[in-house]
């Protein structure tokens, strides 16, 4: 028998095998893009690229009872000593009002960076944001009068490769500078499972733009 005439008569596979072989292929490639993904984001977040610039982006993070969460905190404690330590000029505090709360992630940052030295008129506040995206675009807006173009993000270093992503598209001239005293970080299967979070909302963000 002839190639041709054994491509003819080879028997076709089922319709069930076929859908089989192709979904396995895409699970197979979405695990290959999302490990990588994640790879990235552990890449990002040990790295600390602090510098001279005009401003610290503070990221917003949980508020309890009135008062900075211990997320928010470290990453509060780090934008203070950039300030005092005359990296930045000023420092813009981000987030909204969580649910039950009655002040908002900006608010309190800015409470807590006032009652630790820094002048109200070196803080802005961004009190609206409900998400990374939302802050940052909220934070483009008041940091444009003021010429406040080359920041510094402040968050967990498992959220710097979004952030510096989100950042750049809005036009900053953007830098990490993680905190290193997050209570995530002392906790590596928690911060393992942030990491693949943000992966999948890098995902989103970059193809769906939220």
């Amino acid at each position: 028998m002839s190639d041709a005439n054994y491509l003819i008569a080879r028997p076709k596979q089922p319709l069930i095998v076929t859908i089989f072989r192709g979904v396995t292929w895409v699970v197979l490639v979405l695990g290959v893009y999302l490990a990588g993904l994640v790879y990235l984001v552990k890449v990002q977040s040990g790295l600390d690229e602090t510098q001279p610039a005009d401003a610290a982006i503070v990221l917003g993070a949980a508020v309890w009872a009135g008062s900075p969460s211990p997320v928010l905190t470290a990453r509060l404690a780090h934008a203070l000593e950039l300030f005092q330590k005359k990296q930045v000029n000023y420092i813009i505090v981000t987030g909204g009002t969580g649910t039950g709360d009655n002040l908002s992630e900006a608010e309190a940052g800015a409470q807590y960076l006032i009652e630790n030295g820094v002048p109200a008129s070196n803080i802005v506040m961004e009190r609206d944001g409900r998400s990374t995206l939302q802050s940052l675009q909220a934070a483009a807006r008041l940091a444009a009068p003021l010429r406040l173009q080359r920041v510094l993000l402040v968050s967990d270093p498992f959220h710097m490769l979004r952030s510096l992503k989100m950042a750049h598209d809005l036009g900053f001239e953007a830098f990490a500078s993680p905190t290193q005293t997050s209570p995530i970080s002392t906790r590596p299967r928690e911060e393992w499972l942030y990491m693949v979070r943000e992966a999948i909302a890098y995902t989103s963000y970059v193809f769906g733009g939220q």
